[in-house]
């Protein structure tokens, strides 16, 4: 039987920090929890920014080179996109995609004010992101804006950009060999349950699960549930 302690490590959507996984890490405590903040998204940071999927994947297995052979990666939205496109790095013994689907085009007058008001766009994000029905819908809100516009204000735009632009999420799927868990919203509305359900089928073996009365954000409108998803399948498939 191998090591029960994994180390995950997480990886944030489009304009967010690794700060979006902070309510979910406490529920995780028998594992080790990183989250990763992709370079030039920290508003603090001198960094250069990262505008390519697989730009961040290269970034991130860097940081894993020397990391134990007991990684799960678990990616939110754009995180899950690198996540997949990292998966094939040596330490990584799982994923876990989170709103995410093979392929993640851009609204385009979304994308256009991501490049031009940032802060408008992360308004529209925050709004179309939390499922408005959640019964702190205001206090959540609050959360993923303050996280955002805490970042760079060109991350937004840069990292939706990225997912609009790759195309390589299908065939990173197929080849996916570790286990995998996909798990999506019932009320995401930036990217349909059927297509996270879709990518799961694109992963052999994949599990897919799916969170009622949430939208595209599980890890910060349920961080409890989606914690004890990601622990139970760690438990269950990467023992």
């Amino acid at each position: 039987m191998g090591n029960q302690r994994k180390t995950i490590v997480a990886l944030h959507g489009a304009g967010m920090t690794g700060a979006v996984f902070g309510g979910m890490a406490p529920h995780l405590l028998e594992h080790s929890f990183r989250a990763l903040t992709f370079p030039g998204h920290d508003a603090k940071s001198g960094t250069g920014l990262l505008t390519d999927i697989t730009g961040m994947a290269a970034w991130v297995k860097s940081r894993l080179e020397n990391a134990p052979e007991d990684v799960v990666l678990v990616g939110h939205s754009m995180g899950a996109l690198v996540a997949l496109a990292a998966s094939d790095a040596p330490s990584v013994q799982g994923i876990v995609l989170i709103g995410a689907a093979a392929k993640m085009p851009v609204n385009a007058d979304l994308l256009k004010t991501a490049m031009d008001a940032p802060n408008d766009a992360i308004g529209l994000i925050v709004k179309w992101g939390i499922n408005a029905n959640h019964p702190q819908v205001g206090a959540v809100r609050t959360v993923l804006a303050s996280i955002m516009h805490a970042a760079n204000p060109e991350a937004v735009g840069a990292g939706l950009a990225a997912c609009n632009d790759f195309s390589d999420g299908e065939k990173l799927a197929r080849l996916v060999k570790i286990p995998a868990l996909v798990i999506s919203g019932d009320q995401d509305k930036m990217v349909k349950p059927v297509e996270a359900e879709a990518l799961s089928k694109l992963i052999d073996g994949a599990e897919y699960s799916v969170l009622k009365e949430c939208g595209h954000t599980p890890m910060v409108e349920r961080p409890i549930d989606t914690a004890h998803l990601i622990g139970d399948f760690i438990a269950a498939k990467i023992p």
